[in-house]
C-alpha cells in the first residue's frame, strides 16, 4: 500500500494544498506549493477573493507544474545542488581509486624495472668474465 502525506501552504487567505507519496521531501512540497501560489496571484491576483460559487478556471501552468515536479530536485533548488555534489563526489572517488590503483601499478613496474636493471647487470659482468678466458688463436 503507498502512503501519501498531504501539505498545505496558506498565502493571506489563499491555501494550496499537495498530496505527495511519503518518499517526496517536505522541503520540496513546500517550495513547490509557494511556486504554484506565486504564479497564480501572477495569473489572477485577487480574483478568487469574489468568487462566490465552484467554478473551474482553466490553468496550463498547473499540468505543466505537476509534469516538472515529479522530481523533487525542480522544486528544491538546494536538494538539485545536493544531487549533484552527491554525484560528483561519486564521481571523485572513482577516480582517485583508480590514480591509487595506477600509482600502484606504477610503483610495481618501477621495481620490476629495478630487478631487471639489476639482473642485466649480474648478466654483463657474468659475461665479462667469461669472455676474459677465451683467448683468440
Amino acid at each position: 500500500m503507498i502512503e501519501y502525506k498531504v501539505h498545505s501552504y496558506n498565502q493571506n487567505g489563499l491555501c494550496a494544498l499537495g498530496f505527495m507519496d511519503d518518499h517526496y521531501p517536505v522541503r520540496s512540497a513546500f517550495s513547490l506549493l509557494t511556486q504554484v501560489l506565486d504564479e497564480y496571484r501572477k495569473n489572477f491576483g485577487d480574483s478568487w477573493k469574489t468568487v462566490q460559487a465552484d467554478s473551474v478556471q482553466p490553468w496550463p501552468y498547473l499540468n505543466e507544474a505537476l509534469a516538472k515536479f515529479q522530481d523533487p530536485a525542480e522544486a528544491d533548488k538546494l536538494l538539485k545542488i545536493q544531487r549533484e555534489l552527491d554525484e560528483t563526489k561519486i564521481i571523485l572517488h572513482k577516480t582517485i581509486d583508480s590514480v591509487l590503483a595506477r600509482g600502484e601499478k606504477l610503483d610495481s613496474l618501477v621495481e620490476k624495472s629495478s630487478d631487471l636493471s639489476a639482473a642485466s647487470q649480474m648478466f654483463y659482468k657474468q659475461a665479462k668474465k667469461t669472455n676474459q678466458c677465451c683467448t683468440i688463436l
